[in-house]
């Protein structure tokens, strides 16, 4: 069994941490959130290579001075933080290079240069004059390794991949999904919509409390459970609550373990209450799921407590739609966990999307639907030259996961994004799973840095 190298992204807060995880997962996949601790959790991914190897990338944000260190969970933080870094086969210090060199970059160099053999300093947002200016500074800092990207746009991004090939064993390639395998399953909520009740019903044991009083569980239970030969765990989370009902600390760790318990599930059962409707709490909710990369399936709940009519129904899953624009790909469910009602077709959907979820494409396939997509409607031009697209492959599952080799790293304009992805869902027939693409060079070719704007632009962060 070969060791899984790790790669652990750390700096201060707002350097563009999450963005160049992003980058480097082809996906959006680390979350900003403006509840304490919540972005501050250790986050972790594994990512394939080209070649088929895979490493594990981990984000984490536990590096932090100044006052977040009063916070309740300051000490929790750091722990994780420093555990990743003991496992790190290879250390990727984010610094800001449009802000410059501050005093808690010292900090934190301080504290890796125990590792220095590990560390590349990376100087991030060289797409700034500001960066152009500062980048010098930086090698105060002591490291011998430097790499200046703009993780946002993709600039020497390729650098970076490079480094993290040299330290990624050949023997380390990514296996395919046993089918075998029990799939996981996570149900979400805002509090008090009916997790518990569905949890039990399913498992047909009193596993979680259920009470009427919002927030009474507090913790995932795991259940394993069989249906027609197959195998599905479920894990129930803590309630997700609004930020103005978090400042018990207990409260706060509920989200955190929600957020965990998706990062182990490869489908979240978003729960709604059909007596409320949908609410800007299970937009939230639901938003976690998507920003986590995992598919889903939207069940209304309490569906028994409706007057029903011919059209309510159609009327429930159009308002869904409207509000969870961002999930149009996940089926919708009527139920009552309560009742049982309509709980165990459930099973029937969860097959249908956990094969799309695991879903290999050969890339002759990938090709075939790529080249109908162009014909059809040509990719827009990058600064007055024209895109194109030499080949289409599959880097990963879970989700599906596809790799288009071009002649510029500019990301795809959204609606360009959106065209593909709907056309490789309806090609390939995916259901409930999100579709991700990954924008690469072709290997050997050499793309031209972006030249720096006059004008500073506006600051972005995480």
């Amino acid at each position: 069994m070969f060791k899984l190298s790790k790669v652990v992204i750390v700096g201060r807060p707002n350097v563009g941490k999450s963005t160049l995880f992003n980058r480097l997962a082809g996906r959006r996949r680390a979350l900003t959130h403006d509840l304490p601790g919540m972005t501050r959790d250790r986050l972790s991914e594994l990512i394939e290579l080209n070649d088929g190897r895979v490493f594990e990338l981990t984000d984490t944000g536990g590096l932090e001075y100044g006052d977040d260190a009063q916070s309740d969970f300051a000490e929790e933080i750091k722990r994780q933080a420093t555990f990743a870094l003991q496992e790190a086969d290879l250390i990727v210090f984010v610094v800001d290079g449009a802000a410059g060199l501050m005093p808690e970059d010292n900090d934190i160099a301080n504290v890796l240069r125990r590792r220095e053999e590990k560390v590349i300093l990376v100087v991030n947002k060289i797409d700034t004059r500001l960066a152009e200016e500062n980048q010098h500074d930086f090698h105060a800092l002591g490291f011998e390794r430097v790499l200046a990207i703009s993780a946002e746009h993709g600039t020497s991004s390729e650098d970076l991949i490079e480094e993290i090939e040299k330290i990624v064993p050949a023997e380390s390639v990514s296996q395919e999904v046993d089918e075998n395998e029990p799939v996981r399953l996570a149900i979400i909520g805002r509090p008090n919509v009916g997790k518990s009740s569905l949890l039990n019903k399913l498992t047909g044991e009193e596993r979680a409390v259920v009470s009427n009083i919002a927030g009474t569980t507090r913790d995932a239970i795991d259940s394993m459970l069989e249906r027609g030969g197959k195998k599905y765990l479920m894990i129930d989370t803590a309630g997700i609550r609004r930020k103005g009902k978090t400042l018990e600390g207990a409260e706060k760790l509920s989200v955190i373990s929600a957020r965990k318990a998706m990062d182990r599930a490869e489908i979240a059962m978003v729960l709604i209450d059909a007596t409320e409707g949908v609410t800007a709490q299970d937009a939230t909710v639901a938003g976690y799921a998507e920003d986590a990369g995992r598919a889903a399936i939207i069940l209304v709940n309490k569906w028994d407590l409706m007057e029903t009519t011919t059209t309510l129904a159609k009327e429930m899953e159009e308002s869904i739609r409207m509000k969870l624009k961002f999930l149009q790909y996940a089926p919708v469910e009527f139920i009552s966990a309560k009742t049982g009602r309509r709980v165990e077709k459930i099973f029937q959907r969860i097959d249908e999307v956990a094969e799309s979820y695991r879903k290999r494409v050969t890339t002759s396939k990938l090709n075939e639907i790529l080249e109908k997509a162009i014909r059809q409607h040509s990719p827009p031009s990058v600064h007055g030259k024209p895109r194109r697209f030499y080949y289409a492959t599959q880097v990963k599952a879970q989700p599906p996961t596809f790799a288009i080799f071009t002649n510029s790293l500019e990301p795809l304009h959204f609606s360009y994004r959106r065209y593909l992805e709907n056309t490789f869902r309806e090609e390939l027939g995916l259901v409930g799973t999100p579709v991700r693409f990954v924008i690469r060079a072709r290997k050997g070719m050499k793309i031209a840095p972006k030249k720096m704007p006059k004008t500073k632009p506006p600051d972005r962060r995480n």
